[in-house]
């Protein structure tokens, strides 16, 4: 009797023990339990649980991007931005905690531009994810697996929405970028008409005014011809018939033996014959002259046709020249057209790999480094044990590193506990271990600050490459010089 009371003693005795033990070890007070204080994990789960479906959220605020996008420019300004919000202000706000345009301009406007561009629409969704990811890191802090697995599937998802997106957003900009190109093809090809056709101009002005000096030159020379023809003229060297000196001979030697009536007849016959004679000399002066006239006028044609040749010598020596040129452009258009083409395409699959690969390999990282931490933990709380039983071996006071507090740091928080924030919103920290993909465009952008250098300056990535192929594109909005606004006194003038 004794025996068996003794027994059912000890063991309701070891039960209680039992108990008081179980519950010590689930005391989130001792050391070595895994118990997550309900505080933190309730905070977790509040901020876990809207993101559960984020991916459909996310695909709900793109399709509102397009529509407050309605003209596919790519650029986003306040009045865009408050049409995104009244569509989704809800999802907006669970996503990325923000309630107006303004909120969204604090969060996303990393280039301070006042608008939000490609690369910034794109980091509206890698914020999103990045916040997803570290409050799947917390949730695997709390043991929360299932919730941890849901929500990694669903990071997964919004990252493979992503490079859909940017690949819409760069395939929008590639083809702005083409178009962009095409125009400075044809601008390029005009001004080269405009250039060439001056050039023309002056030829055919330089032809004429060889032309013209050259019938001038031939006035003169005819004048002077004239002139020395008049001057020159001499009669003597023409002389007359013997015919006509016989005449006279004989009419002498008739009027002297007193013979009038034959005397008489030789003057008039001398009259008829002297007139004949006049006029055969005056039609060999005159036979004369225009026979130097006629030579004179053959050297004139001849220079004329020899300066009209070098003309159109010169002519078809610019027609050609013109050729060579045009072909040249056409070329050096048609080789920019494919570089352009190249470097997009070789962006387009940079972009694809980095969206597909980087997120996944930055995981691996952390959970590499994780690791590492836990190990390096583990064994600080070896070397911790050690120090104690030297330290109550010796009687020395124990120096060890705060353990509780740096594998806590180990496992992460979230963006709005991050250190050093100093930004109206909760979620605008160190964005540069985001995932970017350099869709922008500077010469897409139809407003961009003239104090602000274009990336092409100082880069050289394709995009940057793209852009110095670009830099040509006339600019519509330069700023008025400021000497315009004063007069030569320096005084202020009238708007």
């Amino acid at each position: 009797m004794g025996k068996s009371f003794l027994y059912f003693y000890k063991m309701n005795r070891l039960s209680e023990i039992d108990d008081a033990i179980r519950k010590k070890l689930t005391s989130s007070y001792t050391n070595f339990s895994s118990s997550i204080s309900a505080t933190k994990r309730a905070r977790i789960l509040m901020e876990a649980k809207p993101l559960l479906n984020a991916h459909i959220k996310c695909r709900e605020i793109w399709e509102a991007l397009q529509l407050a996008d309605y003209k596919k420019e790519g650029v986003l300004n306040d009045a865009a931005l408050q049409v995104l919000l009244e569509k989704q202000s809800k999802n907006l706000y669970d996503l990325l905690q923000v309630k107006t345009w303004e909120d969204m301009i604090d969060l996303l406007d990393q280039d301070e531009d006042g608008f939000i561009n490609e690369d910034e629409q794109i980091l509206m969704f890698s914020i999103i994810k990045e916040r997803m990811q570290n409050c799947a890191n917390e949730l695997c802090e709390i043991h929360e697996y299932n919730f941890f697995k849901e929500l990694m599937k669903t990071i997964r998802i919004i990252e493979t929405d992503i490079i859909k997106y940017q690949r819409v957003l760069r395939q929008r900009t590639h083809i702005k970028e083409m178009g962009i190109y095409q125009q400075i093809g044809l601008e390029r090809k005009e001004e080269f008409e405009d250039q060439w056709e001056s050039k023309f101009q002056e030829c055919e002005a330089e032809c004429e005014k060889r032309v013209q000096e050259m019938k001038n030159k031939h006035e003169k020379e005819m004048e002077q011809l004239n002139q020395e023809i008049f001057e020159s003229l001499d009669v003597l060297k023409f002389k007359p018939k013997m015919l006509m000196k016989e005449l006279q001979y004989r009419e002498q030697i008739v009027a002297v033996n007193e013979r009038y009536g034959e005397a008489q007849v030789i003057r008039n016959e001398l009259k008829s014959f002297e007139t004949a004679e006049i006029n055969r000399v005056e039609n060999l002066i005159l036979n004369e002259q225009e026979k130097k006239r006629k030579k004179l006028l053959v050297l004139q044609k001849r220079e004329m046709e020899h300066l009209l040749m070098k003309n159109s010598e010169a002519v078809n020596q610019l027609k050609i020249k013109k050729q060579k040129d045009l072909s040249r452009l056409e070329k050096e258009i048609k080789l920019h057209f494919h570089d352009i083409k190249k470097n997009q395409n070789q962006a387009s699959r940079i972009a694809e790999k980095i969206g597909s690969y980087r997120d996944e390999l930055r995981r691996t990282k952390f959970k590499s480094n994780k690791m590492k931490q836990l190990k390096k933990a583990r064994d600080l709380k070896t070397r911790k044990k050690t120090a104690r039983s030297l330290a109550a071996s010796w009687s020395l006071p124990m120096i060890l590193p705060n353990t509780k507090s740096t594998v806590k740091n180990i496992l992460g928080s979230t963006l709005s506990m991050s250190v050093g924030f100093k930004s109206i919103s909760p979620l605008k920290v160190d964005l540069t271990s985001l995932t970017k993909f350099n869709i922008k465009s500077d010469p897409v952008a139809t407003e961009r600050p003239v104090n602000i250098t274009p990336d092409f300056m100082n880069s050289t990535s394709f995009a940057s490459k793209t852009g110095k192929l670009l830099q040509s594109k006339k600019q519509t909005n330069t700023l008025p010089l400021l000497s315009a606004h004063y007069s030569d006194s320096l005084e202020r003038l009238s708007e």
